[in-house]
């Protein structure tokens, strides 16, 4: 008979003892869950193969992961990704093919005969790199923040010695691959330092060579010689002040000495010019005869002034008719190729020119005073000093000039002055820091190369296990009795919810609304019994071939 489930009927749940015998009867439904999968737990538990792991821990430097955490900003996944980039990175190239089969071929790892490509796939599997987080203080914004400090490096096998073996060339695989990757970035950084530090150069040069030649341009007219300038035109204009007192005094001496000089001439200095004419005239009486023309012609000067004559009165006419006299007795005693002859008759020639040309008279003479020849030679020299100091005048009126365009021109040749030197001295800052960066570079990469700066320190070494990592044998049995139980009665209420037939007297009533008057039980014979027996035998003989399926699949693949 069909009916409602007696769970559901009238609204009412069903009591233990129900529970109980749907339990009863839905027994074999709950073994065949329960038993195989409990049992396959069991097993795995106590045959599965001991695997040991052996791990090493490697620090980051931590000057280097304050640097990268202020670097990268207050933000924490920024520090964590990058810290788990780079380990990422360095576990890709470490964990390559290649050198895990130079892994391989250096120590024996697994005895199995499997082929290259699946041993280096199991050695993969077998490998484990872990982060390891701490909590610092983040000096930015005063609390505590997680950066990635280590890194864990675990590497599974059944031998322990080989686990040891495996770990132990895994660090050493780390640490030269973090050298190499460092020696590699300062190598790199050297060359692009360098590069630039020599472009730069260039640079620097052809901005030394600009302002040599703005220098050498503007030579003067720099903004470091304004006060240097600024005293050479306070003492030029001084300079020029004094020359013009002095030129003041010599032009007063001057008028004073050419005042002098016209009262000489106009004065009448018979005395000294006869004393002169008188000397002349003892000295040449050694050397010619009183008849030589010129003997004669003092003769005739001399006694001219001793009867009150003056020589300097006389007019050109008058000194013409001297001359033809004294020619006159010269021809009485020479030929007209004597050289005396000769001269008096260029005398005569030049006066008679003069009065041709209109002049009388003749006072050339009374310059000729002493006293004339002292006035001239001061005057001239006074000439000489005022023509000096016109031209000391104007030489230093032009360097004032020179001067003053200099500072007027001054502020524009300080723009561009500062415009060169500002960005001569930033080409040079920036030089500068490239040569010193490059030597950085080089510095850190030998110190790489040698192993003396390494960013991973090896905090805890790899060791020998003692006890086995996995499986843990009592977690497997747990869960696969808790999954077992789980499972089977999960099965267990699908079954009862599933099944509509009329199960007792409490299907009837529900159904019928009638009380029966008597409940028949199950009849066991022993036919039933029999099919009970046989029935129990499979369902052992499946459960056994299911199980050893099972565990031979599970070691192939998971262990």
């Amino acid at each position: 008979m069909q009916g409602s489930s007696p769970i559901e009927a009238n609204g009412q749940a069903p009591g233990f003892a129900e529970y109980l015998a749907i339990l009863k009867k839905r027994r074999r439904l709950l073994l065949n869950i329960v038993v195989p999968i409990a049992a396959l737990g069991a097993l795995l538990a106590i045959t599965l193969p001991d695997v040991y792991r052996s791990v090493a821990l490697i620090e980051i430097d931590e000057q280097q992961t304050m640097q990268n955490m202020l670097a990268r900003g207050p933000s924490n996944d920024q520090e964590q990704e990058y810290a788990d980039q780079y380990v990422q990175s360095l576990s890709t190239r470490v964990l390559s093919d290649a050198n895990l089969r130079r892994l391989l071929q250096q120590h024996t790892l697994y005895d199995t005969g499997e082929s290259e490509r699946e041993l280096v796939s199991r050695l993969r599997r077998d490998i484990d790199v872990s982060i390891v987080t701490a909590r610092i203080l983040d000096p930015r914004t005063g609390r505590e923040r997680e950066v990635v400090s280590a890194f864990n490096i675990g590497y599974d096998n059944r031998d322990p010695r080989r686990a040891y073996e495996g770990a132990s060339w895994l660090v050493n695989a780390f640490l030269e691959e973090n050298r190499r990757d460092r020696q590699r970035v300062a190598a790199s950084a050297a060359k692009f330092f360098a590069a630039e530090a020599d472009r730069l150069g260039k640079h620097v040069a052809a901005l030394e060579n600009r302002l040599a030649e703005f220098k050498a341009k503007n030579q003067g007219s720099l903004p470091d010689l304004t006060g240097v300038n600024l005293n050479v035109m306070a003492r030029t204009e001084e300079d020029i002040q004094n020359i013009e007192m002095q030129m003041q005094a010599l032009r007063r001496e001057r008028v004073f000495l050419m005042a002098q000089l016209q009262q000489a001439s106009a004065a009448a200095p018979e005395t000294a010019t006869l004393r002169q004419l008188e000397e002349e005239y003892r000295r040449k009486s050694v050397s010619y005869d009183e008849s030589h023309p010129d003997m004669i012609s003092l003769r005739r000067q001399i006694e001219q002034l001793r009867t009150g004559g003056s020589v300097a009165g006389m007019t050109l006419q008058q000194q013409l008719q001297n001359q033809r006299a004294i020619l006159s007795e010269a021809r009485q005693r020479y030929s007209d190729d004597h050289p005396d002859v000769k001269r008096i008759l260029r005398n005569i020639e030049a006066l008679e020119a003069r009065i041709a040309s209109g002049e009388t008279a003749d006072r050339t003479l009374s310059s000729d005073s002493p006293m004339a020849v002292q006035l001239r030679t001061q005057l001239n020299a006074t000439d000489s000093q005022l023509a000096a100091l016109q031209a000391r005048s104007a030489e230093l009126r032009a360097k004032l000039t020179e001067l003053e365009n200099r500072l007027s021109a001054a502020p524009e040749v300080e723009r561009e002055f500062q415009e060169v030197t500002r960005d001569l001295a930033g080409a040079r800052a920036k030089y500068d820091e490239l040569l010193k960066r490059q030597m950085d570079a080089e510095v850190s990469e030998a110190a790489i190369a040698g192993g003396t700066v390494d960013k991973f320190r090896v905090a805890q070494e790899p060791v020998v296990p003692r006890t086995p990592a996995k499986p843990a044998r009592l977690a497997i049995f747990l869960v696969s009795l808790v999954l077992a139980v789980a499972l089977g009665f999960a099965a267990v209420v699908a079954a009862q919810f599933l099944d509509q037939t009329v199960r007792g007297v409490r299907d009837i009533r529900d159904i019928l609304n009638v009380t029966p008057l008597a409940a028949v039980p199950e009849i066991q014979t022993a036919g039933t019994l029999s099919l009970r027996r046989r029935q129990a035998v499979i369902f052992v003989a499946r459960t056994a071939v299911g199980l050893a399926i099972v565990y031979y699949v599970t070691s192939q693949f998971l262990f």
